[in-house]
């Protein structure tokens, strides 16, 4: 992570040291932000106790890899939906269509939609039952 920092404070791209600029620091800083994740175990036996964040945890680590795998491609196609949101008055009246918030709200309903479409193929490679949600 120093040797990313290092490089990110020698070559500033646009005058900032956003690493998305500087891709050997972003790879340098991320390398040295791996073995620190791998170290760190939580326990989750507190979730227990919460049902509705122990199933959301549940149904994300079920479906990680279809999240993972779409998460772009629903970022990427929320834009054009959001686009076509533009063209009706009500929805542009009375939605925050601008919003960058809005934008990531989109977003997750995509994924949740693709997670729908494609999840199942996750329990077919654990060789599981195929489910909607785990």
């Amino acid at each position: 992570m120093a040797a990313g920092a290092w490089w990110a404070s020698g070559h500033p791209v646009g005058g900032t040291f956003d690493l998305d600029g500087i891709p050997l620091a972003q790879a340098l800083w991320s390398a040295g932000f791996v073995p620190l994740l791998l170290r760190f175990r939580p326990r989750f036996d507190e979730l227990v106790r919460h049902p509705v964040a122990d199933r959301t945890v549940t149904v994300f680590n079920a479906r990680a890899v279809t999240v993972y795998l779409w998460h772009e491609v629903a970022l990427m196609a929320s834009v054009p939906v959001i686009d076509l949101m533009w063209e009706v008055p009500a929805l542009e009246r009375h939605l925050p269509v601008e919003s960058l918030w809005w934008q990531f709200g989109v977003a997750w309903a995509l994924i949740a939609v693709a997670v729908a479409c494609f999840g199942c193929v996750e329990d077919v490679a654990a060789r599981r039952r195929p489910r909607l949600l785990p």
